[in-house]
């Protein structure tokens, strides 16, 4: 998912409580359970240029954390739901479902990681399609970073995403007509996507590197084997703290893609990602979110685009119990083919993306918090039956052990 398009789901930072001690029956393990409620209005559920529905919608989260750490050894493991209930609409009912696995083994000189996260959500993937769209997404993602030296390290990776769209629940859905096509469309984009890389790691601060790395990866669909891709990439990255006050995520690079069938055509561009972190005070932190990445496209005869996007963010606390959030996006998306325009006419599609939130939060106990959020996103596209504009307005009251 493209950073513009998270920056429309914000739930303000939960601040740990303290988890609950569970060493009595194991030394070094605890649980962390949590329950949000959620209420919010939204004006045009399926993000429509015309015919706009809205709703209130509760969203009900229950979850937990379980996290166990001895020696060299780090465990976790959680679970959060997610109940969606639409007031106003009906067929749209739905429980989401998210699964996370991780273990960390830390030795003298290397350092092994593996991780595995589920996800189930009705969340549109990029910011191409719109409305609520069921998929589940499963990613393993074991690493491997062994210390060559002080200052140089080499570090190994591997992703495994298997990506399906099961479709709407119900056929009884607001808009069932137009969200029925969606489903029998997006389910071209299931697929499995495999990247394996390596990076070498210079470290020019105590807890900050420097890496340049290449990463090979395949795409290939399930039904829709004409849209299969392997893709080159070349990278540089800054990891860690590059100074007291900031630190980075960011990587740059070059990536190939190469369509194996031929159908479309080949991509040669930049591509970047992650972000940075300037902590201007105790209370006062700015972020800057980077993404350029080719998404999958089932838009015409286009088989990918072209999203880039930056948000830029801020958080103030003026006290110890309020905070505020604000963020603002921009992004552009830039398709590969000419497409009809009207009788007489053809050309490239491109979107133009916006997005904000302002956020408020205040912690009325430190296991217990409340807030207030309100969150815009628009497209304009020279495909004018493509834009729409969407706003949302909610309150949640969370509690956290």
């Amino acid at each position: 998912f493209s950073a513009l398009a998270a920056v429309t789901l914000l739930v303000a930072p939960i601040s740990p409580a303290g988890a609950l001690n569970l060493e009595e029956w194991l030394p070094g393990l605890t649980m962390t359970p949590f329950l949000s409620e959620r209420i919010e209005y939204e004006t045009n559920v399926f993000q429509t240029a015309s015919g706009e529905k809205s709703s209130m919608i509760s969203r009900t989260t229950p979850g937990f954390l379980v996290e166990y750490g001895r020696g060299t050894l780090q465990l976790a493991a959680g679970y959060r739901a997610e109940i969606l209930h639409y007031f106003d609409l009906q067929g749209l009912d739905t429980v989401n479902h998210n699964f996370v696995g991780q273990g960390k083994l830390t030795l003298a000189k290397l350092q092994l990681m593996f991780r595995d996260d589920y996800v189930q959500t009705t969340v549109p993937p990029g910011t191409e399609l719109t409305g609520p769209i069921k998929s589940n997404a499963n990613t393993l993602a074991p690493t491997a970073e062994y210390r060559l030296t002080d200052r140089f390290s080499l570090g190994g990776n591997y992703t495994w995403t298997h990506i399906s769209f099961p479709g709407s629940d119900s056929s009884n859905a607001a808009n069932a007509g137009a969200q029925a096509q969606q489903n029998q469309t997006v389910k071209q984009l299931d697929r499995d996507e495999h990247v394996a890389g390596l990076t070498v790691f210079w470290k020019f601060r105590p807890a900050g590197d420097l890496g340049l790395g290449y990463q090979y990866g395949t795409k290939t669909f399930i039904s829709a084997t004409e849209r299969d891709v392997r893709t080159h990439i070349v990278t540089f990255q800054v990891r860690g703290e590059v100074t007291s006050k900031l630190s980075s995520t960011f990587r740059i690079g070059i990536l190939h893609r190469e369509e194996i069938s031929g159908v479309s055509p080949n991509f040669t561009g930049l591509t970047m990602g992650g972000g940075w972190i300037f902590r201007m005070s105790d209370r006062t932190t700015f972020t800057l979110d980077t993404d350029r990445s080719v998404q999958e496209s089932v838009f015409e005869g286009a088989q990918y685009y072209v999203s880039s996007s930056a948000t830029f963010g801020v958080r103030q606390e003026f006290s110890r119990k309020l905070s505020a959030v604000l963020r603002a996006a921009l992004g552009t998306n830039d398709y590969n083919t000419r497409q009809p325009l009207d009788a007489l006419r053809t050309k490239w599609r491109h979107d133009k993306l916006a997005g904000g939130t302002l956020g408020l939060e205040y912690a009325i106990q430190p296991w217990l918090r409340t807030g207030l959020d309100y969150t815009f996103q628009s497209r304009g596209s020279n495909f004018r039956p493509f834009n729409y504009e969407d706003s949302k307005i909610s309150g949640r009251i969370t509690l956290q052990f």
